[in-house]
């Protein structure tokens, strides 16, 4: 298959990539670094440099592409409520600007990267895909916000597609792994104070 990877230099993205390109599909990766790394963007994957809101329309016209992986995102829940301008225009305005050239271009296909945020604090756990959603900071109410986007456009328009509402990712695959400057991930600064690292989370 012929794939677009949004967030491909990211943590989750580019591992998806990776593990994409093993199974033999064709990759192609837009990303503008803002968060990511280049140096864990697969070899031979595509690369576009940029952001998806300016370059989607022009890469989906080259057409052929069967889906789209999205990872592209803000994701740091108190910087959200710093600053939620930046949550509502990069992580839902950026994505109603990809549907809308999947539909231009007959892409029918998506992956989108959610997250378990979008169920707040849960009355009881382990979350499962039926408890009521109720985020509690700005970037889960624009991750739900994007899914009941997707979900209409399925109805309205055939999109076939899949939210991942997942927690707190952790690992690696081969090289490629979590790389960042400031950690803001619950598993890895667990694993620092465990090491001696960091006296606390």
């Amino acid at each position: 298959m012929k794939l677009l990877v949004t967030g491909g230099a990211g943590y989750v993205g580019s591992v998806c990539a990776t593990v994409l390109l093993e199974q033999g599909h064709d990759i192609t990766i837009v990303d503008n670094f803002s968060t990511g790394n280049r140096d864990a963007v697969p070899a031979n994957a595509t690369l576009i440099e940029g952001d998806i809101r300016d370059v989607a329309d022009d890469v989906l016209a080259e057409g052929d592409f069967d889906g789209v992986v999205h990872f592209a995102a803000r994701s740091l829940v108190g910087e959200s409520m710093e600053r939620p301008e930046d949550y509502w225009h990069h992580n839902f305005v950026t994505t109603l600007t990809l549907l809308d050239a999947m539909r231009n271009h007959g892409v029918t296909n998506l992956v989108f990267s959610s997250t378990a945020a979008t169920y707040g604090e849960p009355d009881r756990v382990p979350i499962t895909e039926d408890m009521p959603t109720a985020p509690t900071n700005p970037y889960g109410a624009s991750k739900l916000a994007i899914d009941y986007a997707i979900t209409s456009y399925a109805h309205a328009h055939g999109l076939g597609a899949t939210s991942l509402r997942y927690f707190n990712v952790a690992g690696a695959y081969g090289s490629v792994g979590e790389n960042r400057e400031v950690e803001t991930h619950l598993i890895p600064l667990v694993l620092q104070v465990a090491l001696g690292h960091r006296d606390e989370i």
